[in-house]
């Protein structure tokens, strides 16, 4: 992780950092649901990674408005890292170019932020949104407790924000990482600083096809691992390398086939990324991991036909198991 070095702040500046690529169909929502702010004092830099779509005629428009440039580069965290330097603000976060902030985001952060001068690192609730800003269900966000943030991420990136003392303490995202490096910013962050918890709605976090964590989910899900492994001692959370196998599996769902077929395929699959990953699972997972051997083979169809419907009634269940833990 790279130093931030020292830069003329602007007190009780909001910098919002907004990486982009080829995301034109939701640049400019993003962008008006930061002007919408009703907040005196933001500044936006945009780092778009050489859009060739609608993005830069987008920000051209805006350019009275926004500090952006376009120009390649190696990926999100990379944008972020930059934007973060170029920001001048002291309460700092990132908005992915397809979500959005509700109204009212900044007044209720800047009143905790004052009202809590201990807090370096505030969240709060968020949804998750199609592609016409329609809310699918409510992001799984949990009131603060470090051990669960170990076990699943229950933070939304557009939803959290931090001073910039954080930044100066802390460093920058890891630029090695291209789906978890806001999972583990948080956890790097935490195991020092405890973040406090705001119970209002700010932020929508868009969940569309092309989202790469949609799109690539086995490829976030093996970083995602990567990243635990980094903070429980090399050994990873049962329900990660169950919900591995599963995507896993899923990915050979596309290749068709007969029923038997395609069944035997993803059985196959998910067996072999479950055991695979089994002698690295903690050491009170193992009775699960054995709950789990029955391939969710029902279940994964259902996410292949529509994953959007999935997803609610994913959230719902995870909602439910919390509640009855």
């Amino acid at each position: 992780m790279a130093n931030v070095g020292t830069i003329k702040t602007a007190e009780r500046r909001f910098s919002v950092v907004v990486p982009s690529f080829q995301q034109g169909e939701f640049l400019e929502r993003s962008l008006q649901s930061i002007f919408s702010q009703d907040d005196p004092d933001v500044e936006v830099v945009v780092q778009d990674g050489g859009s060739t779509d609608q993005s830069v005629g987008i920000l051209e428009r805006y350019a009275g408005r926004v500090r952006w440039e376009s120009k390649h580069d190696e990926g999100q965290a990379a944008a972020m890292n930059e934007g973060l330097q170029r920001a001048s603000g002291e309460y700092l976060c990132c908005l992915n170019s397809d979500d959005v902030f509700y109204p009212g985001a900044f007044q209720a952060v800047r009143e905790f932020f004052d009202t809590h001068p201990e807090a370096m690192v505030v969240y709060g609730l968020a949804d998750f949104i199609d592609e016409q800003d329609r809310v699918v269900a409510a992001y799984p966000v949990e009131p603060w407790d470090y051990g669960r943030l170990l076990e699943t991420c229950f933070i939304c990136q557009p939803a959290c924000f931090f001073r910039r003392s954080v930044l100066e303490r802390f460093g920058l995202f890891d630029g090695t990482l291209h789906y978890a490096m806001d999972y583990e910013y948080w956890l790097r962050v935490a195991a020092v600083e405890p973040f406090h918890f705001l119970p209002q709605k700010l932020a929508g976090a868009r969940y569309h096809g092309s989202a790469k964590t949609f799109s690539r989910s086995q490829d976030a899900h093996r970083e995602t691992i990567s990243v635990l492994r980094r903070y429980h001692h090399g050994h990873i959370p049962p329900r990660w390398i169950v919900a591995h196998a599963r995507h896993c599996g899923e990915d050979r769902l596309r290749e068709g086939g007969a029923l038997p077929v395609r069944w035997a395929k993803f059985a196959f699959s998910y067996w072999i990324n479950l055991l695979r990953l089994a002698p690295y699972v903690e050491p009170n997972g193992l009775k699960m991991l054995l709950h789990k051997l029955g391939p969710p083979y029902p279940s994964a169809c259902q996410r292949r036909r529509g994953q959007l419907e999935y997803l609610k009634r994913d959230l719902i269940a995870q909602q439910a198991d919390s509640a009855n833990s």
